[in-house]
């Protein structure tokens, strides 16, 4: 057996000796320097953040480093109670559920549910992809992005026509509620922002083959003028989603598992390879 020497060289890397973070300051405890004495959010002590705030503003605080000013403030409420609950029929609902009823430890269920909803089709992937298009988009004239869009993603695919990320088709529809939900937005974010950027982009869609907003697009647009970068945007979605997969997936912790719609044999569809 031939052997031959191999150098081993250190890189010389020096860790750090403390965890440091620009978001949290804990002064230690005299006699304990492992337990904190006060913590400080972005220098706010947070028995002061207690006092004198809500949850809407600690979150806020947190990714931004500021507190929000009323407009803000407004837009985040809006978004965080809209995606509170979302409904039994999305990925992240749908996905705690299965966990739930399936006897799924109650510690795991959210776990489980934040993976099912950060895919690239109604997840937390196809936020922070539409928020990149978005941003990467916005000082273009809409109609012309709109126009090559089009050009590039032809309607010839089955299922939704997706013609960039977070706009398309929704069951090749448009929800109503969606809508109505984007106009509650609309009336609270700039005019011209991101999300009036977004609505300029889809009014040179072809309405009537109902191609327009997706939830991911509407997401997108408010975190962009609250602005939140896309890296965090996906995360921040998963965040206040949340309530929807843990909600609705303790709701069938209980049940048996026939409470959960199963495909029947003739829907299925076995394709060759």
């Amino acid at each position: 057996m031939n052997s031959r020497k191999v150098n081993i060289e250190s890189r010389n890397e020096q860790f750090s000796t403390k965890i440091k973070s620009r978001i949290t300051l804990e002064i230690p405890s005299d006699d304990n320097e492992f337990l904190a004495q006060q913590t400080y959010t972005h220098g706010y002590n947070v028995l002061d953040l207690m006092d004198h705030c809500d949850p809407i503003d600690n979150l806020f605080l947190i990714f931004k480093g500021e507190l929000p000013n009323a407009i803000e403030k407004k837009i985040l409420t809006k978004l965080s109670i809209f995606l509170m609950n979302q409904g039994p029929r999305t990925i992240a609902a749908r996905t705690g559920a299965n966990a739930g009823v399936g006897r799924t430890d109650v510690n795991h269920i959210l776990p489980i549910a934040i993976m099912g909803m950060s895919g690239n089709y109604g997840g937390s992937k196809e936020v922070e992809n539409a928020m990149r298009f978005v941003h990467r988009n916005v000082d273009k004239d809409a109609a012309n992005v709109a126009k090559q869009c089009l050009a590039d993603k032809p309607d010839d695919v089955e299922g939704d026509w997706i013609i960039a990320p977070g706009f398309g088709t929704d069951f090749r529809g448009q929800s109503p509620f969606l809508l109505d939900v984007k106009d509650k937005f609309m009336q609270a974010c700039p005019d011209n922002g991101y999300l009036a950027w977004c609505q300029k982009f889809i009014n040179a869609l072809p309405a009537e083959k109902n191609c327009g907003w997706r939830l991911a697009s509407i997401v997108a647009g408010v975190l962009l003028d609250l602005g939140i970068p896309a890296r965090v945007g996906a995360g921040l979605f998963q965040l206040l989603a949340s309530p929807t997969a843990f909600a609705h997936g303790v709701s069938f912790a209980d049940k048996p598992i026939t409470e959960i719609p199963f495909l029947k044999d003739e829907d299925y569809e076995i394709k060759p390879i």
